[in-house]
């Protein structure tokens, strides 16, 4: 005799629903790969320029050579966080975590505040190096922007 199924003993029963998961789209990973190529750069530049790396540091105009000098510590610290950080962030973003959101935040926070106190002290002139810290800060917002975008469209778990 078959006997009817009260409502919780089904739902026991049932297998469990998922929802499926979402496919990383191509340019997750051309995006991802060239924010992490990118980051990487940037510790670089500020590993050669912490250590002095005599083959980077020589190339350097002599007013840059004497800026990146006059730099007090915490600077270089929170220039540690902000490209630590980037390249952790842009892993995170090809690994498709959540996370990468806010390292990324972190990061893009940290570089504005790196290139306003490194360009910001009375008696420096970066001349055309300011340019460049402009299209740091864009490109770190850019890809901010982009995790941001993944993340609300559920890419980013």
């Amino acid at each position: 005799m078959q006997q009817d199924l009260v409502f919780p003993e089904a739902v026991d029963l049932a297998p469990p629903v998922q929802k499926p998961a979402l496919k990383a789209p191509w340019h997750l990973f051309l995006i991802g790969a060239a924010a992490v190529l990118w980051n990487a750069l940037g510790v670089f530049d500020f590993l050669a320029t912490l250590t002095r790396f005599p083959p980077y540091i020589d190339s350097l105009p002599e007013g840059a050579r004497a800026l990146w000098a006059s730099l007090p510590p915490f600077v270089f610290g929170i220039w540690a966080l902000s490209v630590f950080s980037a390249v952790t962030g842009s892993v995170l973003l090809l690994k498709r975590q959540l996370l990468a959101l806010r390292v990324l935040a972190v990061s893009t926070t940290a570089t504005i505040f790196t290139m306003a106190l490194t360009y910001s002290r009375p008696g420096i002139d970066p001349g055309s190096e300011r340019v460049f810290a402009v299209c740091i800060i864009v490109v770190s917002l850019l890809i901010l922007n982009y995790a941001f975008d993944q993340a609300r469209r559920g890419i980013l778990r």
